[in-house]
């Protein structure tokens, strides 16, 4: 890049550098007209039993297929007892007419709803999820279900996209399935997101005014600082589409109005640290001030909780081990068959040369 070009660079950032001020600015001052009230943190209570879970995976795309190996693993933490483990692996290779994004995250999810059934039945006090419970009964529609849905074709039907249509179906039906084990249970069910860019809090505040297009977490670290504390507990139920219907009609799911929606709090446990989003359920509308003492007594001192970090570090499946995984699948398609290897398996070009 020549100097000249350098310096129109230079200009073009500043100037959006500029606009993106003036934008951010305008709705500081815009929220700063709301009220908003934080409750003060409870004082720690005796640990529970707490199960927590979390999942990762890696995708590899090749000439012809993505392979994804993905895995979950969430474990039950009793004070003065060992951890005990729940752990899933899987792995798929999908074909270019799959769908191969949304399906790879689809397994995934399934493999973590499986792993938090299991916890469930072992009846801990609370089952942290990692992110927002809504995404067990409103998780997004891609493209090609909502083609099919649309058109009012059966979902059973073979053809192009049928594997992840069958398999965002069990979802649905694992997701509905850990719902009720953790209700007949009596074990409290809440979706922890660390880095939330919902905007349910603001939604609720504004009622039927224009929405800013600003995040609850910015709002809240607008209004409050630095403060430690959480939010008044909000019921808020997402907006159901037709399509949403049908697709739970389908699976048959989530007939219960009562499992549509949901509670939501932020949580702020340290000065400056970015608030943490909580949804609970419902129908465990009496368990919110066993919540709020429960975030306090498991804060790891930085500003989250321990169970989640430490599911995660477990979860978590590096780009080393992905790539040991996916080399192995490489490795047995070109011994047994070169012509498959050479047509479907072999590495991009971008991907040789980076």
């Amino acid at each position: 890049m020549s100097e000249k070009q350098i310096n129109g660079f230079d200009i073009e950032i500043s100037s959006k550098i500029s606009l993106a001020k003036a934008k951010l600015k305008a709705l500081t001052e815009e929220v700063k007209t709301l009220e908003l009230a934080l409750a003060p943190l409870p004082a720690p209570v005796t640990s529970k039993r707490i199960a927590a879970l979390d999942g990762g995976g890696y995708s590899a795309e090749l000439f012809g297929v993505t392979i994804f190996p993905v895995r979950a693993a969430g474990a039950v933490f009793e004070e003065g007892k060992e951890p005990l483990w729940i752990e899933k692996n899987n792995v798929d290779i999908l074909t270019i007419e799959e769908d191969p994004k949304n399906f790879g995250s689809l397994l995934r999810d399934i493999l973590e709803v499986e792993v938090a059934i299991e916890l469930a039945q072992h009846k801990p006090d609370f089952l942290l999820l990692d992110g927002s419970i809504t995404n067990l009964g409103y998780k997004g529609i891609p493209r090609s279900l909502q083609f099919l849905l649309e058109e009012k074709k059966e979902l059973s039907e073979e053809g192009i996209g049928s594997r992840f249509h069958k398999l965002f179906l069990k979802y649905l039906r694992k997701a509905y399935e850990l719902i009720e084990t953790c209700i007949a249970n009596d074990v409290i069910l809440i979706g922890v997101s660390k880095d939330s860019r919902a905007n349910v809090l603001v939604k609720k505040l504004y009622g039927k005014k224009k929405i800013p297009a600003i995040s609850d977490t910015s709002l809240i670290r607008l209004k409050e600082g630095g403060k430690t504390g959480f939010t008044t507990p909000i019921d808020f139920k997402p907006r159901i589409r037709d399509i949403r219907k049908r697709i739970w009609e389908a699976a048959n799911v989530f007939t219960n109005e009562k499992l549509q929606s949901y509670y939501l709090t932020y949580f702020i446990l340290k000065e400056n640290a970015i608030p943490i989003r909580v949804d609970s359920l419902l129908p465990q509308k009496d368990k919110l001030k066993d919540i709020q003492e429960m975030m306090v007594t498991y804060h790891d001192d930085n500003g989250f909780i321990t169970p989640p970090y430490l599911t995660h570090k477990r979860a978590h499946m590096s780009p080393q081990l992905g790539e040991r995984l996916v080399n192995l699948i490489i490795e047995s398609v070109l011994d047994d068959s070169p012509e498959l290897y050479q047509a479907f398996l072999s590495r991009k070009r971008r991907d040789i040369i980076q």
